[in-house]
């Protein structure tokens, strides 16, 4: 929105936040310095804000409770699709104007004793975090849910496991996804404890130094929703850590489903033939026809780069702030929303690319056949096991050997091509050749892993069941954080009413 040079002398008359103390506002300055843009995100919190604090201050005796009372009127009125004023700067001082407007300045002036736009804005953006991540813990509980299908699918289908991106030890695919689950159940726990730092309340810290009046904080804080309040007036109103925390967390997320974006789009390539992408999450290409591109993958990779740099943006923009507020923090909060949206609509879609993802089980299983060098370690345990060397000795006679077969087999991995007599010489010890068979059978293989964590098919198996047990957990934990804010807009809600009725009748004050 511009402001027109003969528009500005009106302006200075208008204008509630530049008509005092300074003169008339750059029309460039405002639309350079406003935060209208992402304030649309605060708006419904803000009128929630004020409200909570119009009725602690009627409740404390502060603010008449007429007045209160037609300033909650006035609140109620406005509009979801509010269109804000960019010379006004941000949503907190739109609002007041408006509650002005209906009201006048002798009533609707008084909306705003006793607090700030900086202790209003660190509130309205815990508000709206807290939100966003219960949408976040909503998708990664999908994620979490779609893993664990294909993870039971697929608990005993046999894969190659890799080190390096170089083939190592035989593992199952539904141990491969349990892994992607884990992380992910981390990355959950990180949530409700990012949550738990979030609901603290700072409505009523003031511009730095709280307020002269006798304010009662936590009733705002209950009105609201909040755990407690952030008790130092100077840290409440200029800390970002939670916010940042939050970055971190979608951050850390999105890197670790990063890893499993990049593993789709190897294991979906003729190379790897390991799956195929469902046609909803493929693109094809312009020039070649035969061409099927795992395209949603590659976008979760590249918006994983871009919400790491909403955190190191958001850390670089901390770190050289001084206490208290800044307007600075203004747009760490872009940060902010930029990582939880990608977060959320990442996520979200990646579980519907698991659920779709279609395995190849022969493809897998061929892989790990035709190569047994795989099996190169339970040569060395058998060793170790039947001839009783050290396993550096084994390590070192299963090396040699792998190194002859490789130079004389043009690399591929099949041990049992070598000779009776090459086995026993290099090996220094003769192996039936029944035994040998049982060494390099896979299932066996993996049957013979009985610790906690291993990729036996019958542990993967329990693995999941336990891993559905705690989706349940984590499905009711997010309904209490739910539940939690329902009651505190019920709270506010009654306490409300029961103050307005004081303010309706009286008629507008005019301006």
């Amino acid at each position: 929105m511009s402001i027109t040079a003969s528009e500005s002398v009106e302006l200075k008359e208008k204008d509630i936040l530049h008509s005092s103390r300074l003169g008339v506002f750059s029309s460039d300055a405002a639309e350079y310095t406003a935060s209208i843009d992402i304030d649309v995100k605060l708006l419904s919190s803000v009128v929630a804000i004020n409200s909570a604090h119009v009725i602690m201050l009627a409740e404390r005796k502060i603010l008449d409770r007429k007045i209160a009372g037609q300033i909650l009127n006035a609140l109620k009125q406005i509009p979801n699709d509010f269109e804000m004023k960019a010379e006004l700067e941000d949503v907190h001082m739109n609002v007041e104007d408006y509650v002005i407007s209906k009201i006048g300045n002798d009533s609707g002036g008084m909306m705003n004793l006793g607090k700030s736009r900086n202790d209003q804005v660190a509130t309205a953006i815990r508000m709206a975090l807290r939100e966003d991540l219960i949408l976040l813990a909503k998708s990664i509980v999908k994620l979490e849910k779609s893993l664990l299908v294909q993870s039971g699918k697929y608990s005993a289908s046999v894969m190659p496991g890799y080190t390096h991106l170089q083939r190592g030890q035989p593992v199952t695919l539904g141990h491969h996804l349990l892994a992607h689950f884990d992380s992910l159940d981390r990355d959950f726990s990180r949530l409700v404890d990012c949550y738990l730092r979030t609901n603290l309340s700072p409505i009523g810290a003031g511009a730095l130094s709280s307020t002269g009046f006798d304010i009662d904080r936590d009733r705002a804080a209950e009105l609201l929703g909040f755990d407690s309040v952030l008790e130092n007036s100077l840290d409440a109103v200029s800390s970002r850590d939670f916010a940042t925390e939050a970055i971190y967390l979608c951050t850390q997320t999105m890197t670790d489903l990063s890893r499993l974006a990049e593993e789709i789009i190897l294991w979906t390539t003729r190379e790897f033939s390991f799956a195929e992408i469902s046609d909803e999450f493929a693109s094809t290409s312009s020039m070649m026809p035969q061409k099927k591109n795992a395209i949603v993958p590659e976008i979760f990779r590249a918006k994983t780069s871009q919400v790491l740099g909403d955190l190191t943006a958001a850390m670089g923009l901390m770190k050289s702030l001084p206490l208290s507020y800044n307007l600075d923090l203004q747009e760490l909060t872009r940060n902010l929303w930029s990582a939880m949206d990608k977060a959320i609509v990442s996520i979200s879609i990646l579980s519907d690319v698991i659920s779709e993802l279609k395995f190849s089980v022969d493809n897998m299983m061929e892989a790990v056949k035709s190569d047994e060098f795989l099996f190169a370690t339970e040569l060395a345990d058998y060793l170790v096991e039947k001839h009783h060397l050290s396993f550096r000795e084994a390590h070192n006679r299963v090396g040699k050997l792998v190194r002859h077969v490789a130079s004389n087999n043009s690399g591929r991995g099949q041990i049992t091509t070598a000779s009776p007599k090459v086995l026993s010489e290099i090996l220094g010890v003769t192996i039936p050749a029944e035994e040998l068979k049982l060494i390099f059978d896979p299932k066996l293989a993996l049957q013979r892993r009985s610790a906690v964590g291993s990729p036996n098919p019958r542990l993967v198996k329990e693995a999941v069941k336990k891993r559905r047990e705690s989706i349940s957990k984590h499905e009711a934990t997010i309904n209490s954080l739910e539940d939690g804010i329902s009651e505190s807009r019920e709270l506010l809600s009654s306490a409300a009413n029961s103050i307005e009725k004081l303010g309706k009748g009286t008629g507008s004050l005019g301006r």
